[in-house]
């Protein structure tokens, strides 16, 4: 298969440079926001944002040399970074929290803000309910991770029942998976993007505007103790 004879692949790796663009709009954005302070949660959001331009970077690469197999790869990390920032939003003190991420704690070791601790599977659970599809595919794609089925399977080529052979390809191009395959994996990897950039341009929002953000927790936290 060529990437380029693919109009839909190539639709979806355009959607990935717009989002790249994009996200360096909103690092720039939240350096600015209230008139240039700088917060824990700012150099956070800045390791989060560098990861995902990277992984970008690596990802069209692989997708142009067929390789499936570190695709998926990344796009798990790319989902972990997704769930690493979310997990901002969740605790009861976001710059005390980032401070403690920046010395070295492991978030798995930390708690949220109803005292659960924030291990992957937990936050996989948190932000499953405002999208569904992050269970399964974190779930399917974990196996990438480590050295597992998938990777044994994937180098399977052919398997003939009727003479009981098995065919295998040990190769760097994944040549097998078709197209929707491939389209499938690129689009979930700028859904991620996307979840990421919700989050960020939710911090940007609460850094610029710190008066209504506490206006509208102290109403809040008035509803709530009648």
């Amino acid at each position: 298969m060529h990437i380029e004879s693919s109009p839909q692949i190539l639709s979806s790796l355009e959607g990935l440079e717009s989002r790249r663009k994009r996200l360096l709009k909103l690092g720039k954005a939240m350096m600015e926001a209230y008139e240039g302070a700088m917060y824990p949660v700012d150099l956070f959001a800045l390791g989060a944002i560098k990861r995902t331009i990277s992984t970008i970077a690596g990802f069209k690469l692989l997708v142009e040399s067929l390789n499936m197999v570190c695709m998926r790869t990344i796009l798990r990390t790319q989902i972990d970074t997704a769930l690493r920032f979310y997990s901002v939003f969740i605790v009861d003190d976001p710059h005390s929290y980032s401070l403690k991420i920046l010395s070295g704690k492991q978030i798995n070791h930390m708690k949220d803000s109803s005292g659960k601790q924030m291990r992957d599977a937990y936050l996989v659970e948190k932000l499953t309910e405002e999208y569904p599809w992050i269970s399964t595919v974190y779930k399917n794609l974990s196996g990438y991770i480590h050295l597992s089925d998938n990777h044994i399977f994937s180098q399977v080529q052919k398997v003939d029942d009727g003479t009981r052979s098995i065919e295998f390809a040990i190769q760097e191009k994944d040549t097998k998976f078709p197209e929707f395959s491939w389209v499938e994996v690129i689009d979930c990897f700028n859904e991620t993007i996307d979840i990421f950039m919700k989050y960020l341009e939710g911090w940007i929002f609460t850094k610029d505007n710190p008066e209504l953000i506490a206006k509208i927790k102290k109403e809040k936290d008035g509803e709530q103790m009648h």
